[in-house]
């Protein structure tokens, strides 16, 4: 475990960099196979909500591999916007800056939130990190030092499906309610909560029916649609709508 800007992580080493690679630039890639249309449709819908303007200041907060920093500078490209990513992990910055250069994005990376300015930045995304911290209240109360007062916070995490998390990297998940009553009102206004990703489609997504030899059929087209229409055929068919796996919520720095 590590502590990092007052924030103590589980898993700051996060062994699926060193298994994997850059995997999350895989993930959003063109590879028919590789792909991950849930992946991809998370970045799309966080950038989406963090409404991006020109001149913002806007940081990846637990940004891994960088992947979603190349996403934002895709959506801002133009706009003049000064992109940051944070993360503990020094193996996924090494990757995250490898992986930058080569797509020519510019971004400065931060091993320590610590470095980071007060009341600096105009957009937050924390995205799949908070249920990794030991102490979420703490890091909340970071991303609210680091946003400018009326600033936007866009987070998602999992949402508690099963007793314990199954992903052994995770040390809590939320039930939508409980996620919610993290953000102290005190500090942040909330804008909006959503429960995505229905969750029989990734069963449907991952399904390898012997019918058709096991080839990962509704995968293939799912992600033909990802990669050349933008949008994740499953999760706008919202199969199964009253179980969800993802919650986001967008929040705003409260003004003084």
């Amino acid at each position: 475990m590590t502590d990092t800007g007052g924030v103590v992580h589980k898993d700051a080493d996060f062994t699926k960099y060193a298994e994997g690679g850059a995997y999350h630039w895989d993930e959003i890639g063109r590879g028919l196979l590789t792909h991950n249309a849930f992946t991809a449709e998370r970045y799309r819908r966080v950038a989406d909500r963090a409404s991006l303007r020109p001149g913002d200041r806007v940081l990846d907060y637990g940004c891994g591999d960088g992947a979603l920093l190349g996403v934002l500078a895709r959506r801002t490209r133009g706009l003049g916007c000064e992109l940051h990513g944070f993360d503990p992990n020094p193996l996924g910055l090494q990757f995250a800056d490898a992986a930058l250069k080569a797509h020519g994005v510019r971004a400065a990376l931060h091993g320590s939130s610590d470095a980071l300015s007060a009341d600096y930045f105009d957009r937050v995304i924390c995205t799949e990190v908070i249920e990794h911290a030991s102490a979420p209240g703490d890091l909340l109360r970071d991303l609210a030092r680091l946003l400018k007062p009326g600033g936007r916070l866009v987070v998602t995490t999992p949402i508690r499906i099963t007793e314990e998390p199954e992903d052994p990297n995770h040390v809590r998940e939320w039930f939508p309610a409980e996620f919610a009553r993290l953000f102290d009102e005190r500090i942040w206004r909330m804008m909006g909560h959503e429960q995505l990703v229905p969750a029989a489609a990734p069963e449907v997504y991952f399904w390898r029916p012997p019918v058709f030899a096991r080839v990962p059929l509704f995968r293939l087209l799912c992600n033909l649609l990802s990669i050349y229409g933008g949008v994740n055929a499953l999760s706008w068919l919202r199969l199964r709508p009253r179980l969800f796996m993802m919650q986001v919520v967008v929040a705003e720095k409260a003004t003084r």
